[in-house]
């Protein structure tokens, strides 16, 4: 009987959660009735006279509360109150026990990165090299209404375990079910860095994620400019190529003292001064660059610094160029404009 009752909870367990505690629960409720009904077939007296007060008697046995104040006397009567004790307290125990672990299973599961999301319009950031942390961090410093992160990286636990803020997904970045799991489908963009300066794997990520969501804005990090063609035939929106950043920096602080420190001002959160977009209104089709310029400068202390149309970045425009249909505004502010009424 121990071997049966072994094997058949060895194959509950490879069951999952939910159908294992409702099996547990119909196990329990079936050996608390039958037991009942037989304790009321066998036993003769007042001690057992009624199904409700057997059906006490069992609950009270299986609970191991056992308070004393009835018993059965017969052989059979018998038999089934040791069957009860042995099965029936196991079943107990295996139902307090699965109850105990859907309790905490799941944030267990979210912790190693098992829980799917079911995030949408939020982002991803793919992959774990000496940036990753950096960049969630000046992510999750940004004041997005509504911000919602994932992270997928091939990690064994969360490193923002602390943070809910961080949904952690484990896996490998070019791996479809890994990303299915991130929610791209329903994501809005996506960072993908490069890992251990393995283009080869950004370029086989970037072109995963394109074929689950067309519509997700990518911007991909790789190491070698060479494979920057490999990225734009794979429909990403956006390439920095580390080692070109790095030696162009080095050469214009050296040309030019002190360009690292304003580049860095520039792109961290922390320093005040970072570089938003807006979207021109109807208002502002037509007018000159250097009219808008003045303006924004002169009653808001904000600095236009360029034009984004039709996905192309105009850095600079001439004092002429006409503000169209459908243009951002490139600018440098203490922080993101939220003043419509200006406008």
């Amino acid at each position: 009987m121990f071997d049966l009752l072994n094997n058949y909870f060895s194959n509950l367990r490879k069951a999952s959660d939910k159908y294992v505690f409702i099996r547990l629960i119909l196990i329990a409720v079936v050996i608390m009735v039958l037991s009942a009904a037989g304790i009321l077939i066998v036993e003769s007296g007042d001690s057992f006279s009624n199904f409700a007060d057997d059906l006490w008697w069992v609950i009270v046995t299986i609970t191991t509360v056992g308070y004393g104040d009835k018993y059965p006397h017969s052989f059979l009567g018998r038999v089934i109150a040791v069957i009860l004790m042995f099965v029936g307290i196991g079943v107990v125990s295996g139902v307090t026990a699965k109850f105990s672990d859907l309790l905490i299973g799941s944030s267990r599961r979210k912790e190693l990165g098992e829980v799917q999301t079911d995030y949408t319009d939020h982002l991803i950031v793919c992959g774990w090299n000496k940036k990753t942390k950096n960049v969630v961090n000046q992510l999750l410093d940004e004041e997005i209404e509504d911000s919602k992160l994932v992270l997928l990286a091939d990690l064994e636990r969360d490193p923002f375990v602390d943070n809910e803020l961080v949904h952690f997904i484990r896996g490998k970045t070019d791996q479809k079910e890994a990303l299915i799991k991130a929610g791209v489908k329903t994501a809005r963009a996506a960072i993908i860095l490069n890992e251990t300066n393995n283009d080869a794997r950004t370029v086989l990520t970037v072109l995963t994620i394109e074929n689950l969501n067309p519509n997700i804005y990518t911007i991909a990090e790789i190491s070698n400019r060479e494979n920057q063609i490999h990225l734009i035939n794979a429909q990403v929106d956006e390439v920095i190529v580390n080692s070109s950043i790095n030696s162009q920096l080095l050469v214009r602080s050296a040309l030019y003292s002190g360009t690292s420190q304003i580049i860095e001002q520039l792109l961290s959160n922390e320093s005040g001064r970072q570089i938003y977009m807006l979207t021109a209104v109807e208002a502002e089709l037509g007018v000159r660059f250097i009219d808008l310029f003045i303006k924004y400068k002169r009653e808001t202390n904000l600095i236009l610094i360029g034009i984004k149309r039709k996905g192309k970045i105009i850095t600079n425009p001439a004092n002429e160029e006409l503000i169209q249909q459908g243009d951002d505004l490139i600018y440098i502010a203490l922080g993101e404009f939220t003043e419509p009424q200006f406008r």
